[in-house]
């Protein structure tokens, strides 16, 4: 039996009407088969014409219902751009389901108006910033107390000695004994590095070292990085210290480290010590830094419990001298993170927002809880001026871990050669159709035309290097390219008001006392020093201290021995301050005067002393 498609055109011939059920079932299948040809030629069309690339922008519609893009009051992570300009309510580009992120600029290119102070001014959680210069403490420390956080600022280098404490070795003596060996090895190598690759043969001696000092000095109740400083400073023979610190020790680690450096030669203890000092024990020979580590006044426990806010205040100058200590504490609060799951009550994430992320060196702890430290609700933000700055401080492996594992990756116009081919590459390639036609010479009008499928990158290297200021390019995980408008907070409808509505003095802290200092205020030093706001140095007038003299000195004028003494007197410090010379002024009040004037007598009948003490020395030469 054989059936014909085309039966109906005989068996029903077309005068006699086109109602009979083979003619719809013949056309029907006439559709079907045509149509079924045509989807399929598309779809071979549509896969050969991919063939070189499928790079393409993201629509903000897909962005949106990827959970990137969101209205401002549905953001909870940290904000990385915006759809829309700075006077209309756009959506605003979050992280999303990636925990870490990597940003990407060059100096003056907008990271921090655009990325660090949005974020701080709105993240809901707690939140660890290295703050270089100080600016974001004086920028959004307020809007952060104002929106519930415990607000902290650590700058053990402070000029005013305004700075809260924080003791990384509290830490370790508040555990059980026999945890405490492997968590001071942990601490150990997170701060000694090697200095030169001369270094590198004795690090782990000068970690050992490190080891079973922390040990011995939590032991004697100082348990404190800048005890174990003057433990090791102390003079003499090494090897003597350290056989004698070996008896005096109950601890069998430290007892065991101590008896075996007492056995080397003395050459091999100086280079122990040697090492160990460069690594980054030397920087608490600083009286401030060791202040600033003698206690704690944040507990990282709390971090996931209450919201809180800790900045790291350094100055540009000291970033790498201070690098140990704050590499110390990034190191540290990652490691307590990761010791237990989060409880019922612990539901804030903790995002640590690295900026000038380079300058830390490379932190070890870091590079391996990157692939961790999520699912104990820890974010990372890094930020760095251009993607050589990781190959400067990490190998190749290392930098490809960053890279891999920070979902979020915004990129703004850089001039390196670096930066630009990785983004080029990372978009990747799209595929069109070219046209080329070709003439013959012999036949005026007889020309071949052909179009071929190519690939092109979507964005070259050189337009990453010419991108608009406004805009950036925005890599995330599984989703295409994006790009987007720049955030800047002091422009924003939103942000702006955000920051505009801080109110207050700043949450300073109080001045640090150091224990040599003198408290030559009678009781007025505290007060002083709560005080958030800089006081500027009192200027007394020459008539208000009769027999003083110059303010600018107190000088000895018998004989060629004199002395002149430099004075100067801060509200709020610890009596004597820089050695600058007064000028004399008209702005001191009365009322200032009356509260300093004890302070100037007690310096008065100090000096007093100085003079008779000189004027009995010559008379006894003299005789």
């Amino acid at each position: 039996m054989t059936f014909s498609v085309f039966a109906f055109l005989y068996e029903t011939p077309p005068y006699l009407g086109y109602q009979s059920p083979a003619f719809y079932r013949g056309l029907a299948i006439i559709v079907a088969t045509s149509t079924l040809v045509l989807l399929c030629q598309l779809l071979f069309s549509m896969r050969d014409r991919e063939h070189h690339g499928t790079a393409r922008w993201a629509g903000s519609g897909e962005m949106k219902h990827a959970g990137y893009l969101r209205r401002y009051s549905h953001v909870t992570g940290p904000i990385f751009g915006k759809t829309c300009g700075p006077r209309w309510f756009g959506s605003y580009l979050s992280n999303g389901e990636q925990p870490h992120s990597l940003v990407v600029a060059p100096t003056r290119a907008g990271k921090g108006v655009g990325v660090v102070i949005p974020t701080l001014l709105t993240f809901k959680g707690s939140v660890i910033a290295l703050d270089v210069k100080g600016e974001l403490f004086e920028l959004t420390s307020r809007a952060r107390k104002s929106s519930g956080d415990a607000v902290f600022k650590f700058s053990p280098l402070d000029p005013e000695r305004r700075t809260h404490c924080y003791n990384p070795v509290l830490d370790i003596a508040a555990l059980p004994p026999e945890r405490r060996f492997t968590e001071t090895r942990r601490l150990a190598a997170n701060l000694i590095t090697a200095k030169g690759k001369g270094a590198e043969g004795f690090i782990d001696g000068a970690r050992d070292l490190f080891v079973a000092g922390i040990l011995s000095c939590i032991e004697r109740g100082t348990p404190t990085i800048g005890a174990v400083y003057d433990l090791f400073a102390q003079p003499g023979e090494k090897y003597k210290l350290f056989a004698q610190l070996a008896e005096e020790t109950q601890n069998k680690e430290a007892q065991r480290i101590f008896d075996n450096m007492a056995g080397n030669d003395t050459k091999i203890l100086t280079s122990y010590t040697s090492v160990l000092g460069d690594g980054g024990l030397n920087l608490w020979a600083d009286p401030l830094v060791k202040a600033a580590t003698s206690r704690s006044d944040f507990s990282v426990y709390d971090l996931r419990r209450k919201r809180t806010c800790i900045y790291l205040c350094v100055s540009p100058n000291d970033l790498e001298v201070i690098a140990p200590l704050m590499r110390l504490l990034f190191q540290q609060v990652v490691s307590i993170l990761q010791r237990s799951l989060p409880l019922w009550d612990e539901r804030h994430e903790v995002l640590f927002l690295l900026d000038e992320f380079k300058h830390l060196g490379k932190l070890e702890a870091v590079e391996t809880a990157i692939t961790t430290i999520a699912g104990y609700k820890g974010r990372f933000m890094f930020i760095i001026q251009s993607l050589s700055a990781l190959t400067g401080t990490y190998d190749e492996a290392g930098k490809q871990n960053f890279l891999s594992n920070t979902g979020v990756q915004v990129f703004m116009a850089t001039a390196d050669d670096e930066t630009p081919t990785y983004i080029s590459k990372a978009i990747g390639d799209y595929t069109f159709q070219a046209r080329s036609t070709s003439y013959s010479q012999a036949r005026m009008f007889d020309h071949n035309i052909q179009i071929s499928d190519q690939g092109a990158p979507l964005l070259r290297a050189e337009q990453v290097r010419l991108l608009d200021d406004n805009y950036e390019i925005v890599l995330i995980k599984g989703q295409p390219p994006l790009k987007l408008r720049k955030v800047r907070y002091y422009s924003d409808l939103i942000l702006k008001r955000i920051f505009e509505s801080q109110q207050g003095s700043l949450p300073e802290p109080a001045s640090l006392m150091l224990p040599g200092d003198t408290n030559l205020f009678d009781g007025k030093l505290g007060q002083g020093a709560a005080d958030t706001t800089l006081q500027k140095p009192v200027q007394i007038e020459e008539s208000d201290y009769g027999e003083v003299g110059t303010p600018q000195s107190r000088t000895v004028a018998d004989g060629e021995h004199s002395v002149s003494i430099p004075i100067e007197v801060r509200p709020g410090s610890n009596g004597v301050g820089d050695k600058r010379e007064y000028k004399g002024a008209d702005t001191a009040t009365s009322e200032t005067l009356a509260e300093i004037a004890p302070a100037f007598l007690a310096q008065r009948e100090l000096l007093d002393q100085i003079i008779s003490l000189q004027q009995r020395g010559r008379t006894a030469s003299s005789t």
